[in-house]
């Protein structure tokens, strides 16, 4: 994900992580341990389970500048970053 972090701009698209399973302390301790710098949305009323069905981590969401939901990519597939510049190709 750190790979899209350096793109966005480029393709014209942001990255935002939400987790819906950890308390703000335990997420904040994953975070600076992985040196991630991608902002990190938690999810403490389930709206992700709930309303998305987000079921499964990780669960990846292409949202277009409108906020319509583009493509869903459940799992960690080894050409991500491919399938993400596909979608945002053709939106």
């Amino acid at each position: 994900m750190e790979k899209f972090r350096e793109r966005e701009q480029e393709l014209g698209f942001r990255i935002l992580l939400l987790n819906w399973k950890d308390r703000l302390e335990k997420t904040r301790k994953i975070v600076e341990r992985a040196d991630c710098r991608i902002p990190v949305l938690l999810d403490c009323q389930s709206y992700g389970r709930k309303v998305l069905f987000v079921n499964y981590t990780p669960t990846t969401f292409i949202v277009d500048e409108e906020g319509i939901i583009r493509s869903r990519i459940v799992g960690a597939p080894d050409n991500i970053e491919d399938i993400v510049v596909e979608v945002l190709d053709n939106i």
